[in-house]
């Protein structure tokens, strides 16, 4: 249950209690008899009418706390949650500069420890490291670049467009996934599709029947919409652009749609 429906159940609790015991007994406390006289208690509501909306008040905590994990909502903002760190884990290892920026660190760094000038030519493991970085996408770019892609269709509820994305990708890459991050991953059924794919292409039935639709997996999308609204989503993903003294933090849609821009 979580926190705050704890906190509402056991104040309701307390606050009915003495009304409950007051209404059983007959007779008011004793420590009424002994207060002074406050005018402010003529607006205090009677014990029945306080009981009546401590009842209310409860039954919709109780109803609610039901519905909320009988939907799987905890269970997706479970996953998104673990989403938004995994994504913070791979923002760590990009680098906010641009590929120009990069190759000319490296260059001023060797200029530095070797005292030669700007216009010194570079040795060939500089060069290497530029052309590698000019040709690889993946890692830890290219993997931020789907995950934000990913999040941000997921944000709008909008799962089966993530799916599509991924049949994309895999249609581009001789039927392998892209990378996906973990809580993605069960949020688009993305594993159990694998397997259910993997099992029709090594069936051997005759006829055999249609492939899996990649839409028939993951959650609903309401279920999606309601924990992502419920939830604040997204709340927890932060990256870093620009270089000191400049250097911002960039958070959550804004952090998205720069990375999904590039």
């Amino acid at each position: 249950m979580r926190v705050w429906l704890k906190a509402i159940l056991l104040f309701g609790l307390m606050v009915a209690t003495p009304f409950a015991i007051q209404a059983m007994i007959g007779r008011p406390p004793r420590w009424v008899d002994e207060a002074p006289y406050i005018p402010m208690a003529d607006y205090i509501p009677s014990d029945q009418t306080l009981i009546y909306v401590v009842g209310v008040i409860g039954a919709i905590a109780v109803i609610f706390n039901f519905l909320f994990y009988r939907t799987g909502l905890d269970e997706i903002q479970g996953w998104l949650k673990l989403a938004e760190r995994e994504m913070n884990v791979i923002l760590k290892g990009v680098d906010a500069s641009s590929g120009k920026g990069r190759a000319a660190d490296r260059i001023g760094w060797w200029n530095d420890i070797t005292s030669k000038s700007p216009f010194s030519e570079t040795p060939d493991e500089i060069f290497k490291l530029n052309e590698k970085d000019a040709a690889n996408r993946g890692a830890p770019g290219g993997k931020a670049q789907i995950t934000a892609i990913l999040l941000r269709e997921i944000y709008d509820g909008d799962i089966e467009l993530a799916q599509a994305k991924i049949e994309a990708e895999m249609i581009a890459n001789n039927g392998n996934p892209p990378f996906v991050v973990a809580g993605l991953r069960n949020i688009l059924g993305l594993d159990e599709y694998l397997a259910a794919r993997n099992q029709w292409i090594a069936s051997n039935a005759n006829p055999k029947p249609p492939p899996p639709r990649f839409r028939d997996f993951g959650v609903t999308w309401w279920s999606l919409v309601l924990a992502v609204r419920l939830g604040g989503f997204p709340r927890d993903i932060a990256m870093t652009t620009g270089k000191d003294p400049n250097k911002t933090i960039v958070k959550n849609r804004a952090a998205l749609e720069l990375l999904t821009r590039v």
